[in-house]
């Protein structure tokens, strides 16, 4: 396990997630004062994708690093979570005690599973009370290790570069070079290493490369190889980072291809000596069938003092290639993983978890009249380690509560492997329309806990009250997660369908990124181009049959990390207010290595795409199956001629990403149709979510550590309390590929160092001066699920506390999108930077 995309720091992240997931399930970052906090730094041994022969014993070690505020002690162990065991062992207590700031290696030996296949292990820590935590900027995140088993089929190298280095042609600003190189050479220079030590720590055990650029401003060096014909599954491998020692180094790398005499870029990425390291897995699918000369780049990213890049085994994969390679990660990004609505983001007791058995009675979908009180009655089993007693209680959770108490007392204990009927007195709203009510348990301690392999996920109520004009309950935007009970209710077409999206795929204009068109329906099993089918019932990841039509989306191959994509663009429609998305979303019954993002993007006239909903990630769920089930508000939209786009995103190591969208409509109270479409009549504008705006300029204030800045006319302050606040700016010219323009203020307590840490790509910081206070200044760059974020962050000590303002530029990919929106003008955008900076200062009070 490594991290799956570049790590981003605390506050990128939370911006990540405040664009992608919606509010009510963002998760709290972890505080600078967090005793218990872990990093991953590297995998020492096995890492991801490594194959195995079944059966085959080994050893996984795993580089972490404490950076809570407690010392680790031996009474701390780490501890299997989820997903394959891939042995018997569970729990290994640390070899030491590891002081905040150190690291520590862990081992866990480790048997691989009999049967061919693609299998990930998740583990975490536990603190010497029995607390779980983790890594992320949150501290719940798994760790993993993920195998391959050997089957009939093995794969091998079909190009070593390292081993073919003396073939290139190899290059600099300076002209041309030899290899390998003399060390310390101005024009830049390359040398083999048997094996390279990288800046985490870890000598790798295969050969590499060492490449230092051209010693100027942006020096670069490169090596040119000789033709080679790619053959579709191929995969460029490497393993990436700054040498061990080399405190300087920032660059950033590239892997080029050359057709004829015209050369593109097929993969970059940026990396600086931060103490971690990066593997790359990239499918060369969509060069299948050419011949190109490949090209190994290296640039420096300003000054090239102390630019020393390591290759860790450059390899071309390939099914039934000559020799064995060294499989390396995926590349595939785990931060971005959208929480499902009402997952507990605490972690609960480890003793206590639930399993659902039934629905006694008013199964999902249940019709019941407006305002008739019933009792609903679930069947749940105690799957946990600790026995359930009468200090425990059944609580109200999210979504519609149905005039039911908060909470109930247990009535009896429930002994570990027991199950019971629960049941609450409710009832039903008065207004007509689908109604549904989140529930879990809680603890004697108080803490929440549930369902799923994590024990914290909720089970639900769900009714529909009758009337002639029905209304939707509250919006739920997030998809609900279903387990293997209870099942989904089919939505009748033409009594509440206004749209349906099977009905109509074929009306749609299907494209991936390797097919400008598709057909619909497509041909199965076309993973060069990805397609589209549909069907009268679904096959549901959790092996049920679903009788409501759906669609499968396959995603062409990827190119680099989550670069693959398929959507369907569908003809206008004209939203009304009450109109809802609803879908029930997961991989395909039986495609085992789906990992996909779901994503639900709309335009009105020619204005730029947006998006209304996810990305949500989905992989088939272990060792229970689950599914989603989508609802999503569309009354923002109201009154607009809406062209909606369905698009999957390829998230994951291998093929087999069969998306499957059940059901998918739009619900409308009382409609009587259900294949409507609208011709446009004009063009307006839509967000998702409409923010509103002042007129006038306003002040920002913090009283409790007395600052303020001015905002721009037309700002709205999101957030604030004394420690943390957000606050969106206007976005200058609309229509371009720039999503949002936002602030984000945070003071922390207690910090002698007042910098702002862990920025991703972050270049140098320099000291500004502004109304007689001193500021530290840097800018960069973070990119996650298509989606980029150009950040400036000043930050500045008063007193005890230090303030951070940090400025975001969130933008997304256009090549994401057919048609692609213009490119916003950072230089305008990013003006508004040093306006507000230049109205910093402290508040005087008379």
């Amino acid at each position: 396990m490594k991290p799956r995309l570049k790590t981003a720091s605390i506050m990128l992240v939370v911006a990540m997630l405040l664009s992608l997931v919606p509010a009510a399930v963002t998760a709290s970052p972890a505080s600078a004062a967090t005793c218990d906090w872990a990093q991953f730094v590297a995998d020492v041994t096995v890492p991801d994708g490594m194959r195995f022969d079944p059966g085959a014993t080994f050893t996984k070690t795993w580089r972490l690093r404490n950076i809570g505020t407690c010392t680790w002690t031996t009474g701390y162990t780490m501890v299997y979570d989820s997903g394959e065991k891939m042995g018997t062992t569970t729990s290994v207590p640390l070899p030491n005690s590891v002081a905040p700031g150190q690291t520590v290696d862990v081992s866990v030996n480790m048997t691989a599973p009999s049967a061919a296949g693609h299998y990930i292990g998740y583990w975490k820590f536990k603190n010497a009370t029995g607390t779980l935590f983790g890594i992320g900027y949150n501290a719940l995140k798994d760790w993993w290790v993920e195998i391959n088993v050997n089957g009939s089929t093995t794969t091998g190298t079909a190009y070593d570069f390292t081993a073919n280095a003396s073939s290139a042609t190899w290059s600099s600003g300076a002209g041309g070079l030899s290899f390998p190189g003399t060390e310390g050479e101005a024009k830049g220079f390359a040398l083999k290493l048997d094996k390279p030590n990288f800046e985490s720590g870890v000598t790798a055990s295969q050969p590499g490369m060492l490449f230092s650029p051209q010693q100027i401003t942006n020096g670069f060096i490169q090596a040119e190889y000789p033709d080679f014909t790619v053959q579709s599954g191929d995969r460029f491998q490497a393993t990436v980072g700054c040498q061990a020692g080399a405190t300087s180094c920032y660059v950033a790398y590239r892997l080029d291809y050359k057709v004829g005499t015209t050369i593109r870029t097929f993969w970059t990425f940026r990396e600086r000596f931060e103490g971690l390291t990066y593997n790359a897995n990239l499918d060369l699918s969509p060069l299948a069938g050419q011949t190109v000369k490949f090209i190994l780049y290296i640039s420096a990213y300003g000054s090239p003092v102390g630019d020393r890049a390591l290759w860790g085994n450059p390899i071309i994969a390939r099914r039934g290639g000559t020799t064995t390679p060294t499989p390396t990660s995926t590349g595939t990004p785990q931060t971005a993983t959208p929480t499902p609505t009402g997952t507990v983001t605490v972690p609960p007791s480890a003793c206590d978890k639930a399993q659902f058995i039934a629905d006694v009675n008013y199964p999902d979908g249940t019709v019941v009249a407006p305002g008739a009180t019933f009792t609903k009655t679930w069947r749940l089993k105690n799957v946990g380690t600790c026995p359930w007693t009468t200090s425990y209680q059944l609580v109200f959770f999210s979504g519609q509560q149905m005039g039911a108490p908060a909470s109930l007392a247990f009535t009896q204990n429930v002994a570990v492997g027991q199950t019971f009927d629960f049941s609450v007195n409710m009832t039903a709203p008065s207004t007509a329309g689908s109604y549904r009510g989140y529930w879990m348990f809680k603890n004697a301690n108080g803490a929440l806990f549930g369902l799923g392999a994590q024990g914290n996920k909720p089970w639900w109520i769900d009714i529909k009250v009758s009337g002639p004009t029905a209304t939707p309950g509250g919006p739920t935007s997030t998809p609900t997660p279903t387990a293997t009970g209870p099942t989904p209710t089919p939505t009748a077409a033409g009594s509440s369908v206004a749209f349906d999206f099977v009905a109509n795929a074929c009306k749609a204009t299907w494209v991936s990124r390797a097919a400008s068109t598709l057909p619909c329906p497509g041909t199965d099993g076309d993973m060069a181009k990805g397609f589209v089918l549909t069907g009268s019932s679904s096959k549901l990841e959790t092996g049920a049959t679903d009788p409501r039509p759906g669609l499968i989306t396959y995603p062409s191959p990827r190119v680099g990390t989550l670069d693959g994509y398929i959507q369907g663009f569908y003809p206008a429609f004209r939203v009304q207010r009450g109109d809802r998305f609803r879908s029930t979303i997961n991989c395909e019954g039986g495609a085992t290595l789906c990992y996909v993002a779901f994503r639900v993007d709309y335009q009105t006239g020619t204005d730029p795409i947006r998006t209304i909903f996810g990305p949500f990630v989905e992989k088939v769920d272990t060792p229970k199956p689950l599914f989603f089930n989508v609802d999503v508000d569309l009354s923002a939209l109201a009154g607009k001629d809406v062209k909606f786009i369905l698009t999957v995103l390829s998230a994951g190591t291998a093929s087999g990403d069969r998306a499957l969208w059940v059901g998918p409509h739009i619900y409308r109270p009382g409609s009587t149709t259900g294949t409507a479409t609208a011709t446009p009549t004009g063009s307006s504008s839509g967000t998702s979510t409409p923010t509103p705006t002042t007129s006038a300029a306003t002040t920002y204030q913090n009283t409790k550590y007395n600052f303020k800045f001015t905002l721009p006319a037309g700002s709205t302050i999101a957030q604030q309390s004394d420690n943390f606040g957000r606050v969106n700016l206007p976005i200058v010219t609309a229509g371009t590929n720039l999503h949002e323009k936002y602030i984000e203020v945070s003071v922390t307590e207690g910090k002698t160092d007042c910098v702002a840490t862990g920025l991703e790509n972050g270049g140098p910081k320099t000291t500004v001066t502004i109304n007689n206070l001193q500021f530290t200044k840097q800018s960069g760059q973070g990119v996650a699920l298509s989606n980029i974020y150009d950040w400036t962050a000043y930050s500045t000590l008063r007193n005890n506390a230090c303030i951070i303002m940090l400025f975001v530029l969130h933008s997304v990919n256009p090549g994401v999108y057919n048609p692609q929106p213009p490119v916003f003008d950072k230089t305008k955008e990013t003006a508004v930077i040093d306006t507000v900076m230049n109205t910093f200062n402290l508040i005087s009070y008379p």
